[in-house]
Order: structure tokens, then sequence, then C-alpha cells
């Protein structure tokens, strides 16, 4: 089972720095124009047989985006939502930017920055509800998948994060800087994590931006 991971472009929250979380806000122009590239680049690779999206508007007009460039296929996919694949809920600071969350929560944001601890936001999701929601969504796509199945994943830069982990079968969030469309493919076995197997996956990519090349204005977002 081959799996892409693909974080979601440019949204006008994107472009604004606002922590968006689990807000609705759109792609952006250029966010767009990122979309469109990275389709053009994957319909030169592998095509998926299945493709889920989280349902938040910038990551399924990302997949719709993607699919556009696909509507030859003799049977085009439909994209399928999960809620699993939406972005962690940032609580009380959804929809700010850092320096407003700094102004409206100064010992918070401090606390925040100088602890190697996680530490809770308030009326947010916690690590423990982001663990469990990703490792769910991946044991379900070994339920229902087999080996030949070929799989493209739209989300977002935080929950992205707790999927590579459950992936990996590692408790660490590596904390990764993701940027906007950015890649991760897997190659898994159609089966669970074994824990006495070591080799149950091969990374075949991860955190890659191919498609943008040397294009600097695409790259920045």
């Amino acid at each position: 089972m081959k799996i892409l991971l693909i974080r979601h472009a440019e949204s006008l929250g994107n472009r604004q720095q606002q922590m968006s979380g689990q807000l609705n806000d759109p792609l952006s122009p250029h966010g767009v124009l990122q979309a469109q590239v990275l389709a053009q680049y994957l319909s030169q690779s592998w095509l998926p047989t299945h493709l889920y999206s989280s349902p938040l508007s910038r990551a399924m007009a990302t997949a719709d985006l993607l699919m556009a460039a696909h509507l030859t296929l003799e049977d085009p996919l439909i994209v399928e939502r999960a809620e699993a694949l939406m972005e962690i809920h940032n609580g009380i600071f959804q929809g700010l930017t850092w320096l407003e969350a700094e102004q409206q929560y100064p010992q918070l944001c401090q606390q925040l920055m100088t602890s190697t601890d996680w530490i809770p936001i308030p009326e947010g999701e916690t690590w423990q509800d982001c663990c469990d929601r990703t490792q769910n969504f991946l044991q379900t796509l070994y339920q229902s998948h087999a080996q030949t199945d070929q799989i493209w994943i739209v989300t977002h830069g935080g929950i992205l994060q707790y999927l590579i982990a459950a992936i990996l079968g590692t408790p660490v969030i590596w904390n990764i800087s993701i940027k906007n469309t950015a890649l991760f493919e897997f190659e898994l076995n159609s089966a669970p994590p074994d824990p006495s197997c070591s080799q149950r996956c091969r990374i075949l990519r991860f955190n890659q931006r191919p498609h943008l090349g040397g294009d600097h204005s695409l790259e920045a977002d």
C-alpha cells in the first residue's frame, strides 16, 4: 500500500499568519496556483486509487484541484472526506496570529516558548486526542485497503505530525516545519504494525516540494 501525504496549498489564513485550526478559510490566489502546479507534477507520477481529504475548505479545494488534472480518467475518483484529517483545534488561539495571542495571553505564550513539555491550549485538542484520531484513521486504512492500493491524503501541517508518527510507529511528535503542498510518501505493508517486525514501511519521500523547483515566487507561504 502506497500513501502520499499532502499538506494543503496556501490559505488566506496562512497568508495572514493566522492559527486557523479548524476554521474554514479558503485558498489564497497564490494557493490555487500552488495546487495547480502540484496537480500538473503529480499527473506525471503515480495516480491514486483512493483520495482522502480533511473536510475543511482549504484541504478540499486542494484535493479538488488535484483531481481536476485527472478528469480524463475513465473512472474519476470521488474525494472521501475524513474528519480525522482535520487540523488540530487550537482552542483560544484559533483564528489569531501569534502576535495577537501574545498580546491576549502573554503568560501562556511565554510558557509555550520556554517549555519543552507539551502544554495544552485551553478549549483546544489534547496531544492524546490527536494521537487517537490519527492512529484510528491509519488503522482504518489497514483494514479497508489492499496491498496494491495507492492513496493520496490531503490534510494540514499540524495533524500531519501525528499522522507521520502513527505511520512510523513512534510516540515522538517531531514538530517538523511543513510548508504548503509538501509531500511525504510511504510504502506500507497492508497490515497493522507488528512490534516484532522492523521493516514494515519504506520512506520514499519526506517533506519535499519538487513541483516548485526553483520558482521562489511559488515557494513563499
